[in-house]
């Protein structure tokens, strides 16, 4: 059994985001993660590169996996979780959220659909509340759960989640539309009697699918991806500091409740699924994955809060961070995920023709940037709040006239806006280059995370 090199990534990926899902990084944990990494063949650059993967890239790669692997990935997944000797609701609900998204096959997990997707730079978050969602209104799913709402809410409540279910929340609000009323004249001071009327009548007639819509294409902004049936929707709560919010989406299959506790009596058992359907060699094999005999201290280290902000701050000052993930939203705004997000802040034709570059790694030659004049407007329109064509194509020729002064004075303001943020650790980040040569960003390209880079291609 070997696994390749991506596959390796992706391990790597999933097992130390599994690690910190509690905000505790045990000792225990650390020392069966060595393990594995041995076994495996797992290195200082696949680690390093499963920094640039977000846990629905690496559960979409582990999927493709044969089944004697996907069932080694279990074998080390039950073995990473009770190597601390305790597993959180938290913690048990990310497994089952793996185990699903991989799609390892077991008589417990038939019937079971689900797809775990990373949203980048979401200011959104459901917190605890499980919603229903749908493509199309399916009347038998909605009378089902209108019927059996009492049983999921209870059933959920138990999991410490609260249910989601938009008919009921507008059947509940309807009886109290005047606290509503204020509610949004409250928030939006400046709406007239007749606008907030307009509003509650909106509100009246607001479906389960037009919520569906609003949330995935609006508020997550999932391009390309699309619910194909009715389901419920998770929040998956992970500690670990990521720029990405992790969801499970759980298609409906029959009945809503059956659909749902399915579900959780296979997170229930989570533990003790078995790998019975392996013959003796196979057995064998999988023995290499249980812990080793050996006793090691099982001292928590927590990794969230101040203990965090310590650790942090300690790698920083000791320049042990290095270089870190630049994250380019489709609006092109700048942001250095390792460093909680903070936004590299410079005009809007700088940032696109800092994008220009990032997206050229081969780097350009200043004197040929006319070339590249209709793919940089394309860039700074999706970086600009300027609606004026003829304003934008006059402010990109002169961007890149190489005799000109502006080409200049933006290359300078992107090297000050730079170094204003990283300092003496900014030479990744640069547009840099010999006088005669081509000027490049020399960073690492699995470092750059681009939230949608087909919009400014």
């Amino acid at each position: 059994m070997k696994f390749k090199e991506n596959a390796k990534t992706a391990l790597f990926k999933v097992l130390s985001d599994l690690i910190q899902s509690d905000g505790i990084v045990n000792q225990g944990e650390i020392d069966y993660l060595k393990h594995v990494a041995h076994l495996v063949g797992i290195t200082k650059s696949s680690m390093k590169k499963s920094e640039t993967f977000s846990l629905s890239e690496a559960t979409a790669i582990l999927r493709n996996l044969g089944n004697m692997e996907k069932t080694a990935i279990l074998r080390i997944i039950q073995q990473l979780s009770v190597s601390d000797d305790s597993l959180a609701p938290d913690e048990s609900l990310l497994i089952t959220a793996l185990l699903l998204s991989i799609r390892i096959c077991l008589p417990e997990t038939d019937d079971i659909n689900a797809t775990l997707v990373s949203i980048p730079n979401l200011a959104f978050d459901t917190q605890n509340a499980v919603l229903y969602v749908e493509p199309d209104y399916d009347e038998k799913i909605n009378v089902l759960i209108a019927k059996e709402h009492g049983a999921i809410c209870k059933l959920l409540e138990k999991k410490e989640r609260s249910f989601f279910f938009l008919p009921e929340v507008v059947r509940d609000m309807k009886h109290k539309m005047g606290t509503f009323s204020d509610i949004i004249q409250y928030i939006e001071p400046s709406l007239s009697e007749e606008q907030i009327s307009v509003v509650n009548d909106r509100f009246k007639q607001f479906s389960s699918v037009a919520l569906s819509k609003e949330i995935f294409l609006n508020y997550l902004n999932i391009k390309g991806f699309n619910i194909s049936k009715p389901a419920f929707f998770f929040k998956i709560q992970n500690k670990r500091p990521s720029h990405f919010q992790d969801f499970l989406i759980l298609e409906i299959s029959g009945d809503p409740l059956q659909s749902l506790q399915r579900f959780y009596k296979l997170n229930d058992s989570i533990l003790k699924l078995g790998t019975q359907h392996l013959n003796a060699t196979e057995q064998s094999s999988l023995s290499r994955f249980m812990i080793p005999k050996n006793d090691h201290p099982k001292n928590g280290l927590q990794y969230n809060g101040f203990h965090k902000i310590i650790i942090d701050t300690i790698l920083k000052y000791n320049s042990c961070r290095g270089t870190g993930r630049l994250f380019v939203s489709s609006d092109g705004h700048l942001f250095l995920t390792d460093r909680n997000n903070i936004e590299i802040k410079m005009p809007s034709l700088c940032r696109a023709m800092y994008i220009l570059f990032l997206l050229h790694e081969e780097g350009i030659y200043l004197f040929e940037l006319g070339d590249y004049k209709d793919e940089l407007l394309k860039i700074y329109k999706q970086t600009s709040t300027y609606a004026d064509e003829k304003l934008l194509v006059k402010s990109v020729e002169n961007a890149v006239d190489f005799v000109g002064i502006t080409l200049n004075s933006n290359l300078s303001r992107i090297k000050k806006a730079i170094l204003s943020v990283l300092g003496d650790e900014a030479a990744q980040y640069l547009i840099r280059g010999a006088k005669a040569d081509k000027k490049k960003i020399h960073l690492d390209r699995r470092l750059v995370i681009f939230e949608d880079k087909k919009s400014f291609r």
